[in-house]
Order: structure tokens, then sequence, then C-alpha cells
């Protein structure tokens, strides 16, 4: 029997290009965020197997690990869609002008480490589901105009070290579970 592959599937094989699923998310994530207005785009849209070579993408033998653009001019909502790039270690999305709320799909980043929305205009509350993420060593949502309770799963974060709510608008009582971060070094509610 025949084995057909397509020019993508070589381009993967020899880890330039990641899945058409991965590229499929990345430019809905592009699309969402204005990608035609944000200061640096270089290589975004291109020709599938240059994924890895897209402004802020790292990629680590086929598979996107880092999205990295920070102080880029996004503007737009966090697309649900995200949440399907599970090999994303770190995802930092800080000092732009992101609106709406925080998609709960963020929570199936369980490889994430490091996860920065800071300095946005994100709205809603902070998801529980955030909770799932039990590799993340630093947490930043301050500067944005989050409201309600701080969630109580934020305390299965036991890796945590950073943890930043500072500039929204949360009410409530700070969750006694936020105890179990054994770990953490820096703590700002104010």
């Amino acid at each position: 029997m025949a084995v057909f592959f397509t020019n993508l599937d070589v381009i993967k094989a020899q880890g330039y290009g990641v899945s058409t699923a991965q590229r499929a998310e990345l430019l809905t994530f592009y699309i969402s965020t204005n990608g035609a207005t944000w200061s640096n785009k270089t290589g975004w849209n291109g020709a599938a197997g240059t994924e890895c070579e897209w402004y802020g993408v790292t990629c680590t033998a086929g598979e996107i690990t880092s999205l990295s653009l920070g102080y880029n001019n996004l503007s737009g909502s966090i697309p649900a869609e995200l949440g399907n790039l599970t090999g994303l270690t770190e995802l930092n999305l800080h000092a732009n002008s992101l609106t709406g709320p925080i998609p709960v799909e963020l929570g199936d980043l369980t490889n994430l480490t490091g996860l920065s929305l800071r300095s946005n205009q994100l709205t809603g509350s902070i998801p529980p589901e955030l909770g799932n993420l039990t590799n993340l060593t630093s947490l930043s949502l301050r500067d944005n105009q989050l409201t309600g309770s701080i969630p109580t799963e934020l305390g299965n974060l036991t890796s945590l070290s950073l943890l930043w709510l500072f500039g929204n608008q949360l009410t409530g009582a700070i969750p006694s579970q936020l105890g179990n971060l054994t770990n953490l070094r820096y703590l700002y509610l104010y």
C-alpha cells in the first residue's frame, strides 16, 4: 500500500513547520487580534511551513511552545481556539489593547509555565479553569478591568512563585486556598 504525504507533512517531519491545525489556530489568533495593525507582524500569514519563523512564535520539534507578542499593538479579543495550542509553555500577550473576557479554554494549556495578560483591557472574571495550569510559575493578570472574586482554584497552582492580580476591580475575600502556594515569592493584590 502506497503512502502519500503532503508537502506540509514532509516539512513538519523535517522540523520546519507545525501541523495544519496549529497553523489554523495561529491564523485565528491573528485575525481575532487585528493582526494587520500589529506593530510587528513579520512572517505572519506566510507560506505553510514558515510558522516557526513568525514574529513571537517559538517551536520545538514541530510544536508551538511559546507565543510572545507583548507590546505589539494587539487589539480585539483572545480567541477560545488559543486553548488548542496545548504545547505552549509560555503565553505572553502583555501591554496590548486586548478586550473581552479571558477565555476559559486557556485552562487547557496545562504545559504553561508562564502566563502574562497584564496591562490590557480585559473584562469579566478570572476563569476558575486557570486553576488547571499546575505547571505555572508566573501568572500576571494585573492592570486590566477584571471583576468578581479571586477563584479558589488558583490555590491549585502550587508551582507559582509570582501572582500579580493588582490594578483590577476584584472584590470579596482573599481565598484561604492561596495559602497552598508554598513556592510563592511575589503576591500583589492591591
